[in-house]
């Protein structure tokens, strides 16, 4: 039996995660993430209204905050925007299809490899939250240690939301071999998604709701977050989040469409650099220079 572990797509996902640690902007994330969580926690509302920062109500609140406001969506277009590209930039490509890679191994270690070191990063942001239960705080209401409900709400709301951005903002700079195309949608994400949300999903039928709301705030009853201001404290504190299945769906359908988009990429995927416009030359033929011949003069003596 072939051992998972030695397989090209292994090498490649492992490659990858082992390019990120070399970079700055993982690094630069996860202080940022860190120091967002414990700013949320110490100054969010929580403490002035009575809601305990460990209850399930506020726990899933943070991570819807966390997937959209604090621009996650643009900083998921940065860390998956030129991982194919790389290589071309790079010139390493001939290199690694000279090794027996196929393009499933290669398109797919790259963007699991890439999405798992993003995962990894957004993580610090739940796992600091999940931290600061043991960090005592004067007029903070905390409730018994919970660890489920930090994993449920971070790979829910924020992993599966991002999955689908990822899968996006992949299949853009893989197909048009161009970053500023990333860049582009990345900038555009909010003005773009608000609009979306705006002027066709939020008069349109619930089936699209469900199906095409990459976030999913409108699913279910009241979307991911409900409103809390109509609720005592001690109500919310209370409260035990479960999911819907009209929300279960909006988590399938990202899985779904992240497939689809990767099918996409490896069917459209060329190893070949993408042509250029030739360019016309003239062609020149030279022949050889006649030889000199030998002339002399007649005398006249």
């Amino acid at each position: 039996m072939r051992n998972p572990f030695q397989t090209p797509f292994a090498a490649v996902f492992t490659n990858e995660v082992l390019l990120n640690t070399k970079r700055v902007a993982p690094y630069a994330l996860m202080i940022l993430f860190c120091a967002n969580a414990i700013l949320w926690w110490g100054r969010g509302p929580a403490v002035g209204l009575g809601w305990a920062t460990n209850s399930e109500y506020y726990i899933q609140r943070n991570m819807g905050g966390f997937s959209f406001i604090l621009g996650l969506p643009i900083f998921t277009g940065i860390m998956m925007g030129d991982i194919v590209l790389r290589d071309f930039r790079l010139g390493v490509d001939p290199l690694i299809f000279s090794k027996p890679v196929s393009r499933a191994s290669y398109l797919l270690g790259k963007f699991l490899g890439a999405f798992f070191v993003l995962v990894c990063c957004q993580s610090v942001f739940a796992i600091t939250l999940f931290l600061l239960q043991w960090v005592p705080f004067s007029g903070m209401v905390v409730l018994p240690v919970r660890v489920i409900p930090y994993f449920k709400h971070f790979f829910m709301i924020v992993v599966l939301s991002h999955l689908a951005l990822a899968a996006i903002y992949f299949a853009a700079a893989t197909l048009t071999r161009s970053a500023k195309v990333v860049y582009g949608l990345a900038a555009c994400f909010y003005p773009g998604y608000i609009a979306y949300q705006l002027l066709w999903l939020k008069d349109a039928p619930k089936i699209f709701n469900i199906l095409f709301d990459p976030l999913g705030f409108n699913v279910g009853e009241g979307g991911l977050m409900k409103n809390p201001w109509v609720l005592t404290a001690d109500a919310i504190n209370k409260t035990v989040v479960s999911y819907s299945l009209d929300q279960y769906a909006n988590r399938a359908s990202n899985i779904i469409l992240s497939g689809l988009l990767l099918f996409i990429v490896y069917w459209r995927f060329r190893i070949d650099p993408q042509e250029r416009s030739s360019e016309h030359f003239t062609m020149l033929t030279l022949s050889e220079a006649p030889r000199a011949i030998a002339y002399s003069a007649p005398s006249y003596d």
